[in-house]
């Protein structure tokens, strides 16, 4: 483009040198590139977006921050909100700082990047995790306080507002994969993503609630009581109808999941949604609520 942009602004005789400035088209041509080149480093050196920057006085305030946030948030959200288990884990977690910022010290230089960088994206990651988890208990905490003002039910909430803020990171990670050419994959998340929620989700909270409830080792571990509300029960009919469909007519189809089974799941889950909301405004069956 430089070289054009040369042939355009000057003219030149037979023998290749400017008319204009009398020098050769090789040496007018080089000036450029060398121009061109030193302006290049110029915009790397400034633009701090172009080269991987290592900045270990960053990376120092961070080691004595993420664990401490870290701590404050466990500390938050426990049951237990005893000082003397805040100040135990600070100093817990300041020691730790206090090492890892010795060794940071000792094996690193401010100017290069060190080879074992990629160990920071551990505590970024714990970090997220930590405000993630503030964020969810914050708004369960305000739609719940909302159900309890309007009269809603957990189930109601947990059906529609819940499992809507619950789906929609898959539903448009599934749709991604699913336009990348990966199909099978993005149906196996379909299944995949509940099955865990249900198996490993339900399993861990209920381990923890057992042992929580158990008074002494004599008595044992308690069983925890839930609640079966008619709405719970439908939305359980409605899933295992939901398979019991798909298992036949997908085979039926081809092993083809269409348009036609795609909309006629959709009309299941809204049919499904529109009657608990109906047994929720009505009040049937809250008299024969039992409990599991």
């Amino acid at each position: 483009m430089c070289q054009n942009q040369l042939y355009r602004n000057h003219s030149y005789g037979p023998t290749g040198v400017d008319e204009l400035t009398h020098q050769p088209l090789t040496s007018l041509y080089c000036a450029s590139e060398n121009l061109i080149g030193h302006l290049v480093q110029e915009n790397t050196e400034l633009d701090p977006t172009l080269t991987k920057n290592w900045n270990r006085w960053l990376v120092s305030l961070q080691i004595f921050t993420a664990p401490l946030f870290m701590v404050i948030i466990l500390w938050a959200n426990s049951a237990d909100k005893n000082i003397f288990i805040l100040i135990r884990m600070i100093f817990c977690s300041f020691i730790g700082s206090i090492l890892t910022y010795l060794i940071l010290f000792l094996y690193t230089s401010p100017n290069k990047e060190p080879k074992y960088r990629f160990l920071l994206c551990f505590l970024g990651f714990a970090v997220s995790i930590a405000w993630i988890s503030t964020i969810a208990n914050e708004v369960v905490g305000a739609l719940k306080a909302v159900g309890v003002i309007l009269g809603i039910s957990d189930a109601i909430l947990g059906l529609t507002i819940f499992a809507v803020g619950n789906s929609l990171g898959d539903l448009v990670a599934d749709i991604t994969v699913a336009r990348l050419g990966y199909p099978i994959m993005a149906l196996s998340a379909c299944f995949g993503g509940p099955m865990l929620n249900i198996l490993f989700g339900v399993g861990l909270s209920g381990i923890y609630m057992t042992v929580k409830e158990s008074t002494t080792e004599d008595v044992g571990h308690v069983p925890y009581e839930i609640e079966i509300s008619t709405t719970l029960m439908i939305s359980a009919f409605t899933l295992l109808v939901t398979l019991l469909l798909l298992l036949v007519a997908v085979p039926l189809n081809g092993w083809i999941i269409s348009r036609r089974i795609g909309w006629g799941l959709i009309i299941l889950w809204s049919t499904s949604t529109v009657v608990n909301l109906i047994v929720e405004v009505s009040g049937i069956g809250k008299d024969s609520n039992r409990e599991l």
